[in-house]
Formats: C-alpha cells, structure tokens, sequence
C-alpha cells in the first residue's frame, strides 16, 4: 500500500494566508535584489576595485581589515588579530564604513561587529596581487612583532606609596 501525501493544511484564517503571500513577496523581492546586485558588482567591478583601492591607500593594516572580516568579527577580536589599539580601530575602518559599504557594522547589544559585503568577494579583490603582496607584508611584521613581544622580558612595575 501506498501511503498517502499529506498536502500542508491550509491555513483557515485570512490574516494567516495574506502574511504568508507578504513573506513570498518579500523572499521574492530579496532573491531579484541580490541578483541584480550581483550583475552590477561583477559589470562595474574594475571601478570597485579602484574605489577599494583608494580607501586602501598604502596600508597593510587596511588590507589585513578586509582580510579578517570575511566572516563576522567582533571589535575586539579584529582588533586583537590586528596588533592593534583599539582607539585607532576606527581610524583604520572609517574608509570603508558609511556611504562607501566595503564593511558593515553591525551592533548586537553593547557590542560591535564588523563583515565585510559581498561585492568586496564579487569582485575577487583578494585574488588581486597589489592585496596579495600587501597582506604577506602586514603578516611578515606581524609575526616579527609577536616573537619581540614574546621575547621581551616583562617590564617591572615600580610601586609608588
């Protein structure tokens, strides 16, 4: 024997069925906006390069901020990945906040998270060689900085009373 599909129950109350028909519109809607996004990433991407590239300037510590907010990251975590201060944190991701739209920053609560957008990816700007060269640069001193502050002796504190 066959066992019968069960079609999904309609729903009886008309409020249910026209949020439903609001939800697929939107899903809708959301799919042709990320679409046409894309075509306009991938049609005018030599001009977001060069506009990445201008917020970039000559910093490797810029590059290494696109670098790590591929994936959501916290303000201190990125800040902790990059050697960084963290009141110069935001001197460093300005460029890239705002109207310009390379990183979102996103709030939860009392703190803050950084991802970078997806035409940063469309474009394929970590393929490109100028940002290649750059992050090897920024990793290069990095990985001298750790091993100075590893080998440092620890400083004394005095203590004054």
């Amino acid at each position: 024997m066959k066992k019968e599909e069960k079609k999904p129950e309609e729903p009886d109350d008309p409020v249910i069925k026209k949020l439903e028909e609001m939800d697929n519109k939107l899903e809708r809607i959301k799919s042709d906006t990320h679409s046409l996004n894309r075509v306009a990433c991938i049609a005018n991407s030599p001009v977001i390069i060069k506009e990445l590239w201008k917020a970039i300037g000559r910093s490797e510590v810029r590059v290494a901020i696109l670098h790590f907010t591929k994936d959501e990251i916290s303000a201190g975590d990125l800040v902790q990945a990059l050697g960084i201060k963290e009141e110069n944190l935001s001197m460093y991701i300005k460029p890239f906040l705002g109207n310009k739209g390379f990183i979102a920053e996103l709030k939860k609560g009392r703190y803050k998270y950084f991802q970078r957008s997806e035409q940063v990816d469309i474009v394929g700007f970590e393929n490109e060689d100028k940002f290649i060269q750059l992050m090897k640069s920024w990793e290069a001193k990095r990985t001298k900085e750790t091993k100075a502050e590893a080998s440092a002796p620890p400083k004394e504190e005095t203590n004054v009373t």
